[in-house]
Parts: structure tokens; sequence; C-alpha cells
């Protein structure tokens, strides 16, 4: 709808969070879709905001426009000691692979779980994080991973 205030002659900034239509969550009409609305956004927009480097990157390679990259801010959180590990998970330091971050078909878990099945070690492979709106595929590693 950029078109819209365009006419109007307001100024429109734009932030792009990421590649969506790269995600598998969309079908092929939504991926098309959101892709078209990138394209809108290059051509109307008078600003656009990024919040990775990497797209910073893709926006100047494939389409020459130059963004402003504003990351996101972080909560830091207090740390915790790590015997609430041990305790609640029975994982001692340095005797597990960590894997932290969400947990949706583009961070490529399959390949991790898939080498980690590959090695010989007595480390427990650690998935953690959020489903992002994937719940399926969720399920689908946590099958993965209760199987080694």
């Amino acid at each position: 709808m950029l078109w819209i205030p365009k006419i109007l002659k307001k100024r429109i900034v734009v932030t792009i969070h990421g590649l969506d239509w790269q995600r598998s969550k969309w079908g092929g009409f939504g991926s098309k879709y959101i892709k078209f609305g990138e394209k809108l956004a290059v051509k109307y927009a008078d600003e656009i905001i990024v919040l990775s480097k990497n797209v910073q990157k893709y926006f100047k390679d494939n389409y020459n426009r130059e963004t402003v990259f504003i990351p996101n801010g972080v909560n830091y959180l207090k740390p915790k000691e790590p015997e609430i590990i041990k305790e609640k998970y029975g994982l001692n330091k340095e005797d597990y692979i960590l894997y932290l971050g969400r947990i949706v078909p583009e961070k490529g878990i399959d390949y991790l779980i898939k080498a980690y099945k590959q090695i010989h070690t007595n480390k427990k492979l650690v998935i953690a994080g959020g489903s992002s709106h994937t719940d399926n595929y969720f399920k689908q590693i946590k099958a993965k991973i209760s199987r080694r």
C-alpha cells in the first residue's frame, strides 16, 4: 500500500526485519507477495531501515539501494550460575554442544542433527530456542533428537 501515501506526498519509512519471502512458513503465493512488497519498498520508500548487515548487503547487491542499519536492541539478562543448569537439566560444563536460536528450517538445524549423529562423542546435543510460528517443525526436530 506504499503508493497511497506516496501520491499524497507523504514520506515513507519502511523497516525490513528479514528476508521473509525466503522462509518456509510462507507458501508460494505468500512468498511471492512478500517479495513483491520488498520491491515496492525499494521503489517507493524514502528510507529503508534494516536490522542486520546481511540484509543491508542484500539490498545494496540486489537493488543498489542504500539502507539505514539499526540493529535490534538486546535485553541483557542477569547471568545465572552454572549450577542451575546442572541441577535443572543434568548438564555439566563442557559435556554438551549447544545450539541457541530460533527453531526454524532456515537455521539448518536438520544439518546440525545429521552432523551430530555422524560424530562419535559423549557430549549431548542441546537445542534451545523458540519455534517462531513453526510448531510442526519444532515437533519434527524434537522427534529427531529423541531418536539418538
